[in-house]
């Protein structure tokens, strides 16, 4: 996907879908978990790791 969607904030850069300093260039944003309370509890199944961030600290993706 190329096209932005508006009015989404992505702060991951290290994901293939960010573009610039903060857009989101998937096609859709998958979201979850269902039963979540809190910010930390909630997860972003969109978020594909890009191929310039072997090296990096990637959290719960390792």
């Amino acid at each position: 996907m190329d096209k932005e969607i508006g009015a989404i904030t992505c702060f991951a850069k290290n994901c293939v879908y960010h573009k610039g300093s903060t857009s989101c260039t998937a096609g859709t944003i998958e979201v979850g978990n269902s039963s979540a309370c809190r910010c930390g509890e909630t997860q972003c199944s969109t978020f594909k790791l890009n191929d310039s961030a072997v090296g990096e600290a990637r959290g719960c993706c390792d």
